[in-house]
């Protein structure tokens, strides 16, 4: 349940923020037209001053829902010297006969593991 929660708050946010960025061209444009700044210099004063606070503020939502929603294949971890960090993982369905031994890539670093079979 929670995944699709996940995507349709973030989908709506999405559509929400489109629909306001049209309006925000809109708003732009009427104001750079009859201000006393040059047209392009009032236009991009007024449009990236509505839209970067915009945006930056639905980059923080849908980063708050992705924690607050974890989808499915997504769940919370304790990892060391990182705290608690939101990961994604995948269940292999089948094994195969390379899957052993294991080397994951964490910061730069190859590290091996052993397998307990």
């Amino acid at each position: 349940m929670n995944s699709y929660k996940q995507s349709l708050y973030i989908g709506t946010i999405r559509v929400i923020a489109n629909i306001a960025m049209i309006g925000f061209l809109f708003l732009s444009m009427r104001q750079a037209s009859i201000g006393s700044l040059p047209t392009e210099a009032g236009f991009c004063l007024w449009f990236f001053g509505l839209t970067l606070p915009l945006w930056t503020g639905i980059f923080y939502l849908t980063r708050f829902i992705r924690k607050r929603f974890p989808a499915e294949h997504e769940s919370f971890v304790d990892l060391p010297h990182l705290g608690r960090q939101l990961v994604r993982w995948h269940v292999r369905q089948t094994l195969s006969p390379d899957a052993f031994p294991l080397s994951s890539q964490r910061l730069g670093r190859t590290v091996r593991h052993v397998s307990p079979f």
